[in-house]
């Protein structure tokens, strides 16, 4: 089963993380809720987001054994 995080921010940019850590997903929601400051390196890039630029944050756990089957 693959963990994927994907964050909203205010101008509506979406950085998505496909295999998110449990531990990347909870300093995500820290930074949210705390005002903290996320880190999160992407692609090459690295990103630091403030907290109060994080809109909404949407995890999605998809399980690849169903669509094999499908």
């Amino acid at each position: 089963m693959a963990t994927k995080l994907r964050i909203i921010q205010i101008d509506r940019e979406e950085i998505v993380i496909k295999g998110a850590a449990d531990k990347t997903i909870a300093e995500a929601k820290k930074a949210m809720t705390a005002g903290d400051v996320l880190t999160v390196e992407k692609k090459g890039w690295v990103y630091h987001l403030a907290g109060q630029h994080i809109v909404r944050l949407e995890v999605e756990h998809d399980d690849d054994q169903d669509d094999e089957k499908s």
